[in-house]
């Protein structure tokens, strides 16, 4: 019960989290029954029982050199070094939460850290799990494969600290009062992580087990020595926006969705190639997309993944494999080019003397000249090495993708649409 003489109670940081969290959820969920009405959920189920299938077939019969020790170290690595956290900040709140920062941290944010390592290490054990099996059947990686229930429980406990330490290690980074500082930080942790999977899955338990902590303190004795601040206020609030502007791009494939404004990224090893667009007003609206384009988060998430299938495919060395991951790899990487579509200039439409018309038909051709070059390049990954061997499966395959990302998604996104503003 309130005190009287206080007034009445005010709410504290954590149900303030609570409540942005809640509020996020019922602006988001309204939305994913489109998600469902779309046939996604068909695909990933296709993608699932083809992944089993797989899976199935190697574990009865394993390839003598099956990379299993890459494979794991990279499947760990991917599942340990992400490290999500949901402060649900907001420009404003620096104002009027500041002087309550000591409270925020610990009835808020440290709650929230604590919940991250815990699902990272649920995700990295989930993840291991799977793919012990295979880690015990492949002969690259047998002989290093626990041989008593004990052992496969201290490794398993190995790969959850180190999950665990993840993201105690990105809380640091996101401490880190200098951007060179942060980034030093996270090679670190990265370095470590990687370095420490190998260590586990291919050397002896004890030996790898001692490395990978001898490393973890050195990183976070470093972290602790570093200039940091207590909260890193603007480090959250802009991861905080970009968690809003991915799941509004990903929403944004199945719904017509109002985008909030991009972070632009400087990126000048790619961002020179909108620089070779012809300077005339014809092509005004050409240099526009690309820019925004190569500058903006929709790239970004554009060839990560193109790199992540690519990667993949250069890995697995199986034509089934390679097949499905080109296949998901193209037909994804062309749903994210779409979002480039959807883009309004609403900022800037009254001061570029622009005819609308030409938005479309600019849009679609970078989406095209993108969708062209990623599926070409993911096909030399992928394909290549099997294309001598069997022309009738990868040629058709490539010709497929050239059609999806060259003449599908462009024409689609060129097609009038009368409720299109600037």
């Amino acid at each position: 019960m309130a005190n009287p003489a206080r007034g009445p109670a005010q709410p504290g940081p954590r149900d303030w989290r609570n409540e942005r969290a809640a509020a996020f959820r019922r602006e988001m969920f309204p939305y994913l029954r489109y998600v469902a009405q779309s046939g996604l959920a068909l695909l990933l189920a296709a993608i699932g029982i083809t992944l089993i299938a797989g899976y199935a077939g190697l574990l009865s019969d394993m390839p003598p050199a099956w990379p299993a020790d890459a494979v794991g170290v990279g499947l760990i690595f991917f599942a340990a070094v992400y490290i999500p956290l949901r402060s649900y900040l907001q420009p404003a709140d620096t104002v009027f939460l500041l002087p309550a920062e000591s409270r925020v941290l610990s009835e808020s944010l440290f709650p929230a850290v604590r919940r991250s390592a815990l699902a990272g290490a649920i995700r990295t054990l989930a993840v291991f799990a799977v793919f012990a099996p295979l880690y015990a059947t492949a002969p690259v990686t047998a002989s290093a494969a626990p041989s008593h229930p004990v052992g496969w429980a201290a490794l398993a406990a190995a790969l959850g600290l180190l999950a665990a330490w993840n993201t105690y290690g990105g809380w640091q980074e996101r401490r880190a009062a200098s951007s060179t500082a942060r980034l030093a930080l996270r090679f670190a942790r990265w370095t470590v992580t990687l370095l420490s999977a190998a260590a586990l899955l291919t050397k002896p338990l004890p030996a790898a087990a001692g490395f990978m902590v001898l490393a973890a303190v050195a990183v976070s004795i470093t972290a602790r020595l570093t200039p940091r601040h207590k909260l890193p206020w603007d480090r959250l609030i802009a991861e905080e926006g970009a968690a809003r502007r991915r799941w509004l791009s990903f929403l944004g494939w199945f719904v017509d969705l109002p985008n909030e404004a991009p972070a632009a990224a400087a990126r000048p090893w790619i961002a020179w190639i909108g620089d070779c667009v012809p300077r005339s007003r014809r092509f005004a609206w050409h240099f526009l997309y690309a820019k925004t384009f190569l500058r903006g988060e929709a790239f970004g998430a554009f060839w990560r993944w193109s790199v992540l299938m690519a990667l993949v495919s250069l890995f697995a060395h199986t034509q089934a494999v390679d097949m499905i991951v080109y296949a998901v790899g193209v037909i994804v990487g062309g749903l994210q080019l779409t979002e480039l579509g959807r883009i309004r200039f609403a900022e800037h439409a009254a001061v570029v003397p622009l005819s609308p018309d030409g938005r479309r038909p600019a849009a679609s051709a970078v989406i095209r000249t993108a969708g062209l070059a990623a599926a070409v390049l993911l096909w030399l990954a992928a394909g290549l090495p099997h294309a001598i061997a069997s022309p009738a499966l990868w040629l058709p395959a490539l010709a497929a993708a050239l059609a999806w990302t060259g003449w599908l998604l462009p024409r689609r996104s060129a097609a009038a649409d009368d409720e299109d503003e600037l």
